[in-house]
């Protein structure tokens, strides 16, 4: 995602160039619903890709003559990540539940993406710890889902962000300064 700082001074767009239904920050506000809900959904994906992957690799990857797959500390990772996953995946099925009855807000989907980004921050990490040094190397994929983890993490606005969104809404009262 490219970014940029643009300075507009002294500038008027044409009504023909403007974005058409963008003409205030609730706009922009909708389409970031849009999107967060996205967000949360690819973070479901990667969380799911970064386990397979892991759990293949400590069912075929030996030491001391067995299966990495049948040490305690191996299996639990595998848990953590299974369950960050199942209570994600739970998390995106109920928001796109809510978005199909017309029951969706920001705060639905600003929670599903700060919650879902920060399991997947968790499960990459652990895939990466379980695959030691192979979970840097390019072979398996887990590097590229660590850069991935951090991105869908970013944008779409922060976790400390998206939490002000969601704490707006669950206390009516706005901590945004």
């Amino acid at each position: 995602m490219q970014n940029a700082d643009i300075i507009l001074s002294g500038c008027r767009v044409p009504e023909a160039d403007r974005l058409a239904g963008a003409n205030t920050f609730k706009d922009t506000a909708a389409i970031l619903r849009r999107t967060r809900s996205g967000v949360a959904w690819q973070a479901v994906g990667v969380m799911l890709a970064a386990y397979e992957i892991a759990r293949d690799y400590a069912v075929e990857r030996e030491q001391f003559g067995r299966p990495i797959a049948r040490f305690q500390l191996v299996q639990d990772l595998l848990v953590r990540m299974l369950g960050n996953t199942t209570a994600s995946l739970g998390m995106v099925v109920r928001l796109a539940q809510l978005q199909d009855d017309g029951l969706y807000r920001d705060e639905h989907s600003a929670l599903a993406k700060a919650y879902c980004t920060t399991r997947m921050r968790e499960v990459v990490g652990w895939a990466r710890e379980l695959m030691a040094g192979n979970g840097i190397v390019l072979d398996y994929g887990i590097g590229r889902f660590v850069a991935d983890a951090e991105a869908l993490y970013s944008y779409e606005g922060t976790r400390e962000i998206n939490t002000l969104i969601v704490g707006r809404a669950a206390t009516g009262h706005s901590a945004f300064v």
